[in-house]
């Protein structure tokens, strides 16, 4: 039997999911995650809505 060459392992570990969560801090409320400013007016909120909208009816496949 023979094997291909490839990359070598590496022995660093990846961080585990209790480390990368370390500091997290829950979210008791959706309202905490709401942002002003990220659309910069209401056409360009409207038009974000209506693609998502298009997105979800839309069929995959």
């Amino acid at each position: 039997m023979t094997t291909q060459p490839g990359p070598t392992p590496s022995s660093n570990k990846a961080p585990t999911v209790d480390q990368i969560f370390a500091n997290a801090v829950a979210v008791d409320s959706i309202d905490e995650l709401a942002q002003d400013g990220i659309f910069e007016d209401d056409a360009e909120l409207d038009d974000f809505l209506a693609d998502l909208r298009q997105m979800r009816r839309s069929s995959i496949g």
